[in-house]
């Protein structure tokens, strides 16, 4: 059991540090980022040096002692929308996920994720995917010209909450949808997915599952979701993909005249991938989690002038290992050798 909570530190913690990042650089080189200031949540946009966005999230913070944390960004290329998350802190152990979304120098909205203060939702984490699928048109289906592209954009949101009887929480937000569509937000919560795995025989430490992650993977298509559950003593990797939903719906114009249209749009599909077992002693302080094309994860972490990493493999987790960043091996050097470990 001992080494099983070992594993759960490993495979949840370690990306955690690195997720609770509130920088994000898009393609156009604007360097997006969020700050807590006296007038509220401050967005700003630098390009070469220079600011060229700054807006405050119009919800500011009201209550003394309050506070504004574990502050992300993330900026959609399709939709130029930047979208920041953060935990809002009321109290001790009151507290919220907020996500606000800006475009074009407008808050196109602000959600409240969570609903409960007193669960105490924390330690949030996103992910940005985009989806692109290419349909036929109809009258000349073998002419890939007439073909017409739907993209989309999502942004997924995890987080944790509770105590006693705590789980996993994961939204998503279709970033492509118009900002009144009320299926543009879904909530689920993630204990109905975990289904493999045994009762534990002791509590979970908080550390070990209060941290749900999305690992680092090379598919942009797609989101991979690490998680745990109180009943359960294996953690669970969830894959969300999409698919193209062509189901043709029926409105009414105002004269009355029934119109039949074809949506298309992406719609999730989730699937448990792979579950993990145990593994050695590891410090997952500061550290990341990276996965290759057969899902299985590599774990490093920065302490003390070297990288101290394990990798998972037929075997189970290697014993936990050490590489200097000395004798004229840097660190931008270093950390790419361990990230490319994972195949």
């Amino acid at each position: 059991m001992r080494r099983f909570l070992t594993a759960c530190v490993i495979v949840l913690g370690a990306t955690a540090a690195f997720a609770a990042n509130p920088f994000f650089l898009d393609r156009s080189g604007v360097l997006w980022t969020a700050a807590s200031a006296p007038e509220g949540l401050v967005l700003t946009g630098t390009k070469d040096g220079v600011q060229v966005v700054r807006s405050v999230v119009p919800f500011p913070i009201a209550l003394a002692g309050a506070s504004d944390t574990q502050i992300q960004v993330a900026a959609d290329d399709l939709t130029g929308k930047v979208t920041v998350v953060w935990q809002r802190n009321w109290a001790e152990q009151a507290s919220e996920i907020m996500m606000a979304v800006w475009r074009g120098g407008n808050w196109e909205r602000i959600d409240h994720l969570s609903q409960d203060l007193a669960a105490y939702p924390r330690n949030p984490v996103i992910e940005l995917t985009q989806v692109a699928t290419s349909v036929p048109d109809p009258a000349s289906p073998d002419d890939p010209a007439k073909a017409t592209l739907v993209q989309d954009s999502f942004l997924h949101v995890v987080w944790w909450e509770g105590t006693a009887q705590g789980h996993g929480t994961y939204a998503l937000l279709r970033l492509t949808a118009e900002p009144g569509d009320r299926d543009a937000l879904t909530e689920q919560d993630l204990d109905q997915y975990a289904m493999i795995g045994l009762g534990c025989d002791v509590p979970v430490p908080s550390a070990v599952l209060e941290h749900p992650l999305f690992a680092a993977k090379t598919a942009n298509d797609r989101a991979l979701l690490f998680f745990g559950s109180q009943r359960l003593c294996l953690f669970q990797l969830l894959q969300v993909r999409f698919t193209l939903d062509t189901t043709p719906t029926t409105t009414t114009d105002g004269g009355g005249m029934t119109v039949i249209a074809q949506r298309r749009r992406h719609m999730p599909i989730f699937g448990l991938t792979k579950a993990f077992p145990m593994t050695q002693d590891f410090s997952m302080d500061n550290a990341r989690v990276v996965l290759g094309s057969d899902l299985n994860p590599v774990a490093y972490r920065v302490n003390d002038g070297a990288i101290e990493y394990v990798t998972y493999g037929d075997q189970g987790w290697s014993p936990r290992r050490t590489l200097a960043v000395a004798n004229g091996l840097t660190l931008d050097q270093a950390i790419p050798l361990i990230e490319n470990l994972a195949r």
